[in-house]
């Protein structure tokens, strides 16, 4: 009898960790996306589990290493630390979508371009950045921040798995190779 008092109490217990560990996750559905003019073009989709959807558009090491991982135009599956994981959500739970506006835009042709797409809160909201004044808010900035320095150092595997990401209808091209001069 003992026994299986101590199994139901071992049970509901780890039921209820995982119920916890799951209501942290305040989020249905996270999309990054960056763009620099110069260096790289990639997509990140975060999903409920501990893994993270990578989509390389194109980099600059391209042009000179084809061995170079990440390739573009390349899927890649990362596996998130349990630490990171954290993180993660902690920054993007601290994100008040409704306060954010859905635009912050300096007129100018090249530098550096994020966008987020939070499903969260019953709120699905776009956020596109492309600014360097102060304007943006730290929150937004400090996530973008950390994903870019995450993805840096991720251990990429790549796949076949066929991805969608909202947020790269802002994507830009590669900026073209300078021109060949002949004399």
């Amino acid at each position: 009898m003992k026994i299986k008092f101590l199994l139901i109490i071992l049970i509901v217990s780890l039921l209820s960790c995982s119920k916890k560990e799951n209501s942290d996750n305040q989020f249905k559905y996270f999309e990054f996306s960056y763009n620099d003019t110069f260096g790289s073009c990639f997509s990140i989709k975060a999903t409920p589990n501990d893994s993270i959807y990578i989509r390389e558009h194109w980099n600059a090491y391209g042009i000179w290493d084809s061995t170079h991982i990440p390739k573009e135009k390349t899927n890649y599956i990362a596996v998130i630390s349990k630490t990171d994981r954290k993180q993660l959500m902690k920054l993007i739970t601290q994100t008040q979508l409704k306060k954010y506006d859905s635009i912050y835009d300096e007129n100018f042709a090249d530098g550096m371009t994020y966008i987020f797409y939070i499903n969260k809160d019953s709120i699905q909201k776009s956020i596109y950045i492309h600014s360097h004044k102060n304007n943006v808010p730290k929150e937004l900035d400090s996530l973008g921040k950390w994903i870019y320095n995450w993805k840096k150092k991720a251990k990429l595997i790549q796949t076949d798995k066929k991805l969608t990401f909202k947020s790269s209808k802002y994507i830009l091209p590669p900026p073209p190779p300078p021109p060949i001069k002949t004399e």
